[in-house]
């Protein structure tokens, strides 16, 4: 089929979409190869999704689905209206890859809120920044915590920093702030990524797979594209990829957010699309976003293996890692949180009254502090956290935990913790630089001389 009758066919059954949306138990429309005794062909048509066909006779007239669409073969495919692949405690797959993955790597586990799904793959921004990228309704609204692969603080990975949830797409990206900003141009038992594409009407059915936290590794066909309709929850999707596995279990509850992947050979394999959603009654049956377009509305690129990933040095916490690097003592701050920042997550999650202190802290106002610093040396240690005095805060932090350091054996930690805490208040309102270098306020000096 030429460029002309294909855009065409696509006119055809975009004015036919509403019309069939009207017959009863239809719920979707797509452009897809037809198929004759449940076996493809090579035939392009118009594919008409029906919740159940019905014996002919018992079919109204006005209810009847033409064989043709202005010259155009139609076709049906047989399926429940399309729900997410979300997974909560109420509908979760038999299967869960629990592992943790460090570095991070597609195919793999993401926790945040009260689901879980999948990480796809990772992308990153123009200035190199890299971010975890997978389904909106798996990463949550912005600022929800992300964690790989459990809900615990040693996990954590970052914070949702966009997220798209429409009719057009369902993908979010998540920071990356615990681990160097970087992630692997790599999707788990799949491979390394070497691009995208955009399928063509002339290469379906197109070979994929795709790697997920409930199902694993498993394989099919892109075989419709253009897929519009109602989901199950009554919302409308547009222009979807439409998936046809080769066995009973392509695709499950938690795999949402998978990267639909077209192999080329074992060193080369490109994104087409992220999955969100499943026929309940088949889970032979996907359907992804196309990548490039989600790519194009987040500002963002699938990362590659020809890409070169940023260097520690040029990420958020590699430039703090310098900052603090210029004194001795700085570098010992530094040395204490790089060898134990694991072990200090877990005491805060796990200890029940270093949580119950934890939560009682203003957390979201001490992290920007230290987000700003790590982005401005130069900018001023605040007086007040949030409503609270930062002398207060601090003093009420090392009370905690300088007490559970004594109490299991951690003599160097607390020495840190406290000398931290002296640094930090006896510098207010002076800034990070001056004071990590040892030149007092202005007002000290001038009081001194």
């Amino acid at each position: 089929m030429d460029e002309t009758t294909f855009e065409q066919m696509k006119q055809a059954k975009e004015y036919f979409h509403a019309t069939a949306m009207t017959i009863p138990g239809v719920h979707g429309t797509s452009i897809g190869v037809k198929r004759v005794q449940g076996k493809l062909t090579d035939q392009l048509a118009i594919c008409i999704h029906l919740t159940r066909k019905r014996p002919l006779g018992t079919i109204p007239l006005e209810e009847l689905l033409p064989l043709e669409v202005d010259g155009f073969l139609t076709d049906v495919i047989e399926h429940a209206p399309i729900i997410r692949c979300e997974a909560k405690s109420e509908a979760r797959a038999m299967y869960e890859d629990s592992s943790k993955y460090r570095p991070l790597v597609g195919g793999t586990k993401l926790s945040a809120g009260y689901s879980f799904g999948t990480l796809g793959c990772i992308v990153r921004k123009p200035d190199g920044s890299c971010y975890a990228l997978s389904a909106a309704h798996v990463l949550g609204e912005v600022g929800s915590t992300v964690y790989q692969p459990a809900k615990v603080k040693c996990d954590e990975l970052g914070t949702t920093v966009a997220a798209q949830e429409c009719s057009q797409m369902d993908a979010a990206i998540a920071s990356l702030d615990y681990y160097y900003d970087a992630g692997l141009a790599h999707i788990r038992e799949i491979g390394d990524v070497t691009g995208t594409h955009d399928p063509g009407h002339d290469e379906l059915p197109l070979p994929v797979a795709k790697r997920g936290a409930s199902t694993g590794l498993s394989f099919g066909s892109v075989v419709a594209f253009n897929y519009s309709g109602m989901a199950a929850n009554r919302e409308r999707f547009q222009d979807m990829l439409f998936i046809d596995g080769r066995g009973d279990e392509f695709v499950d509850h938690g795999d949402s957010g998978s990267a639909i992947v077209h192999p080329i050979d074992a060193e080369h394999n490109l994104v087409v699309g992220l999955l969100w959603g499943k026929a309940p009654d088949a889970n032979r049956i996907g359907v992804a976003t196309p990548i490039d377009r989600i790519t194009g509305a987040l500002g963002v690129s699938v990362l590659t293996t020809h890409y070169t990933v940023r260097a520690p040095t040029e990420t958020l916490l590699g430039r703090f890692e310098a900052f603090l690097g210029e004194t001795a003592r700085g570098k010992a701050y530094w040395d204490a949180y790089a060898h134990n920042r694991i072990y200090f997550r877990h005491i805060f999650h796990q200890v029940p009254r270093l949580a119950v202190m934890w939560r009682r802290m203003p957390v979201a106002d001490m992290i920007e502090a230290l987000r700003v610093a790590m982005l401005d040396p130069d900018t001023v240690i605040p007086a007040k956290l949030g409503g609270h005095d930062t002398e207060d805060v601090m003093w009420d932090l090392y009370e905690g935990l300088g007490k559970f350091l004594q109490a299991n054996h951690q003599p160097m930690l607390q020495q840190q913790a406290a000398s931290f805490c002296r640094f930090v208040c006896g510098n207010i309102g002076n800034t990070w630089r001056n004071a990590l270098h040892g030149i007092p306020l202005p007002e000290a000096s001038t009081a001194e001389s």
